[in-house]
């Protein structure tokens, strides 16, 4: 089994390279936008989808407004006990209902307890009657019932003074969904969750040569530096003083052994952002097997824009 050395083994516990990462993913950003249209586009269709589907018959819906007086000279406290969890009870209870069906002979208790509801906002003394069904003929019965019943249950409570009919509204469509567009961002946002998951995954798996520190895991063979002319005074002074007046041949991805054999070592180019760290390993070590020593490693073909913004460095 072979031993895993110590340089090795450090590159192995290296955690990541954010700043490497964001600017790996800066250069598929499009890829990330088109995922994210793409992904909102698809929550959009889902949602009209889905309602086309299970929505079935048209609903409709009619609201009446109350105007309720409270008997505040006897009962000061009266009005506490009425809110808009106790008038949705009221609205169908017996009392109510039963005098709702004495207005309109046609119509069933059934009927009623699955179409009205109530609700009240911020003013204690409105009260909202909604009557909701696919039946327009029924919701309008139901409705102009109420109008009567609401008035005569007030003389039952003597917390109530009068329940008056303040206005009613006019008969609209209760299954229009106006949220495609929250849909559309939720599908966004979960694209965009699943498409930076997928290139932090693949970023994980990724090792082709970007920078210099890629190539940790080569320790005992130097790096040069980058072929590229904002690195080039770099790359020069350091193939000077590693190579020195030795007769040396350069050995690129695609060559054979037998190609540089009469040479004092070959300095092996990398091809940036191409190439990965494995290959580099196995083809080096391929060549110290056949006696070929590899005495540095250069990365050619740069990208100057992404190395300057690695290392921040200014424009020239």
């Amino acid at each position: 089994m072979t031993k895993i050395s110590r340089i090795d083994d450090n590159f192995m516990k290296e955690g990541m390279d954010i700043r490497k990462f964001f600017l790996c993913l800066m250069r598929r950003i499009w890829l990330v936008v088109l995922g994210v249209i793409l992904g909102g586009v698809i929550g959009f269709i889902s949602y009209k989808l889905y309602y086309a589907i299970t929505d079935g018959e048209v609903t409709y819906t009619q609201g009446t407004d109350y105007r309720i007086v409270f008997n505040e000279m006897d009962y000061p406290n009266g009005m506490d006990y009425f809110n808009a969890y106790t008038w949705n009870q009221f609205v169908t209870d017996d009392i109510i209902v039963e005098y709702a069906l004495l207005q309109d002979q046609s119509l069933s208790r059934e009927d009623i307890m699955n179409s009205v509801t109530a609700k009240m906002m911020s003013d204690y003394r409105i009260l909202t009657v909604e009557v909701t069904g696919c039946d327009t003929d029924k919701i309008s019965k139901i409705n102009e019932a109420y109008m009567t019943a609401m008035p005569l249950f007030a003389d039952r409570v003597p917390e109530l003074t009068s329940i008056e009919v303040w206005s009613c509204d006019d008969m609209v469509i209760a299954n229009i969904h106006d949220k495609a567009g929250n849909a559309a961002i939720l599908g966004a946002i979960i694209a965009l969750l699943i498409i930076s998951f997928i290139i932090a995954c693949y970023y994980a798996l990724d090792d082709r040569i970007y920078v210099e520190q890629d190539l940790a895991c080569m320790g005992h063979i130097p790096c040069l530096g980058y072929d590229s002319p904002k690195f080039s005074q770099d790359t020069e002074a350091n193939t000077s003083a590693i190579i020195g007046e030795a007769k040396v041949m350069s050995f690129k991805e695609g060559m054979k052994p037998q190609d540089v054999k009469d040479c004092d070592g070959v300095i092996y180019e990398v091809a940036w952002g191409r190439t990965s760290a494995k290959a580099v390993r196995y083809e080096t070590d391929l060549l110290s097997k056949q006696n070929i020593k590899v005495l540095a490693i250069k990365i050619t073909d740069c990208n100057e824009k992404f190395l300057k913004a690695y290392y921040r460095f200014g424009k020239k």
